[in-house]
């Protein structure tokens, strides 16, 4: 079943890639201009706000761009999954000390996932676990010793004191998730959870815990991009095969969703890009190059200070002498300009993040299942608490 939905997306996803395998942020007008007329002109019609709008409710922005792109349809209906559900977990008070509401809802939504699929004969193996707050829950929650893995030595002192002090059965480990050595701590006795281990993290997990049979794994992927390879190498027999080749950018597109993001961040995004691209045209205009260059981050605060003053610092880290006479209000018009022309692309590229980030994580499945796993794949959240909501479980045969 696994596969045949991983070769259904993978064909739609090819036959579909001029809509999605492209930057909205770098392009000056749709890339189907002259190709889909009607599509344009449905774009060109639209307000900023009825993007935004159309942006909120994928079912809606589905019917709408499957008049256009009938692939769309087929795409949004291999793309939805199983909603996971386990019987919600009582803790005790305080043990969400630390952690906001969302983060707290996907750590009891996971670990009620995790325990009720499979209980480790020896220990649960929290890979990547920061603080702790997932090994916390289980420990409580199961009464089963929890070895936390961890890179940062902070993270892991933090972690070890709040639990020596709770008494509660965790071990937490500095290491390298990547390094050969985070072998050593896999036992074929455990049970692996990791919560949004990020791109090659959460691969090595899987990996490392092939070779050691281990028992069971519960993961939810984040961060696709993240890995030391350049494109996309593909994981199971096949993907190996697959139509769609993925660079590090395309990696990207599953994480570019603001469905969590408040009305305050979404301003903030907005005012950001309209002055990046402003500042681009600016400084394209003054150098006559028509490449983009990039801005560093910046902190918010800026944003505040105007347009005029976003260009002056931008200028300065681009050493770039910007004229006496510049008229800084017509080069935000053009930022706010290409501001609403990137929406709309990214408004079709919408109906492509989810089905590209089911398929990368039915390759993860499909190598699971290859190394004789029985493998589910569901959500184990709301979207509203995260979008990155995708669960993989996985117990060895």
């Amino acid at each position: 079943m696994h596969s045949q939905q991983f070769l259904n997306i993978d064909r739609l996803l090819s036959q579909t890639v001029f809509f999605w395998q492209f930057s909205a942020f770098h392009s000056s007008d749709y890339p189907w201009r002259t190709t889909h007329e009607n599509l344009s002109h449905w774009l060109d019609g639209l307000t900023l706000a009825e993007v935004q709008e159309l942006k909120r409710v994928p079912e809606k922005l589905t019917q709408a761009l499957s008049v256009f792109i009938p692939e769309v349809h087929d795409l949004y209906t291999l793309s939805q999954l199983e909603q996971l559900q386990a019987a919600p977990l009582v803790m005790p008070k305080g043990l969400d000390s630390g952690i906001n509401g969302r983060k707290w809802q996907q750590i009891t939504s996971l670990s009620a996932l995790g325990i009720q699929y499979s209980q480790p004969k020896g220990q649960w193996l929290e890979w990547c676990g920061g603080k702790g707050y997932l090994g916390r829950v289980l420990n409580v929650a199961s009464g089963k010793p929890v070895t936390t893995l961890e890179w940062q030595d902070t993270l892991c002192h933090s972690g070890q004191k709040y639990a020596d002090k709770h008494q509660l059965n965790m071990t937490f480990i500095q290491g390298d998730a990547l390094a050969t050595s985070a072998s050593e701590l896999i036992k074929a006795n455990q049970h692996a959870i990791a919560l949004h281990a990020c791109g090659d993290l959460h691969v090595s997990l899987i990996q490392k815990g092939i070779d050691k049979s281990i028992d069971a794994v519960t993961l939810s992927p984040c961060c696709f991009h993240l890995t030391q390879s350049s494109v996309y190498e593909g994981l199971s027999a096949l993907s190996k095969q697959a139509q769609i080749r993925l660079s590090k950018d395309d990696l990207r597109l599953p994480l570019q969703e603001t469905v969590t993001a408040g009305k305050r961040t979404q301003h903030h995004r907005e005012q950001e890009m309209q002055y990046r691209l402003g500042f681009n045209a600016l400084q394209q205009f003054v150098t006559g190059n028509d490449h983009y260059v990039p801005v560093p981050s910046i902190k918010k605060s800026l944003l505040s200070d105007g347009f005029d003053a976003f260009c002056r610092w931008a200028s300065e880290h681009k050493k770039l002498q910007l004229p006496d006479d510049v008229d800084f209000s017509h080069w935000l018009k053009k930022g706010k300009e290409a501001f609403v022309v990137m929406e709309k692309c990214d408004l079709v590229q919408q109906v492509f993040k989810r089905p590209l980030e089911v398929w990368l994580c039915l390759d993860r499945v499909l190598l699971l299942e290859e190394a004789g796993y029985n493998v589910r794949i569901g959500e184990f959240c709301l979207k509203e608490d995260t979008p990155r909501n995708i669960v993989i479980q996985a117990k060895k045969v």
